[in-house]
């Protein structure tokens, strides 16, 4: 139970970030995440889909910091050399 809490407060954080860095498809993955993770709802699956959904989830929170970085055209133009 203390997980699914960790992991929804953690999917509602990441889908209103992506919301507002206008990534509409990593809010609606987060949501799903949210979705699936709910404490208020308990869902039971079976141990394999269980580990499944565990990875995926693991997976995509482990992309996050790709999903929300800057682009690298601004950081060439800052760079003092002017070159990359």
């Amino acid at each position: 139970m203390p997980v699914c809490i960790i992991v929804s407060l953690a999917a509602a954080t990441f889908s209103v970030r992506a919301v507002l860095t206008r990534k509409f498809v990593s809010a609606l993955l987060f949501a799903g995440v949210l979705g699936l993770f709910t404490p208020f709802h308990p869902t039971h699956f079976t141990d394999l889909r269980t580990s499944i959904l565990d990875m995926a989830t693991l997976a995509l929170f482990a992309a996050s910091p790709i999903i929300f970085r800057k682009s690298a055209g601004p950081l060439a133009l800052k760079h003092p050399t002017g070159k990359l």
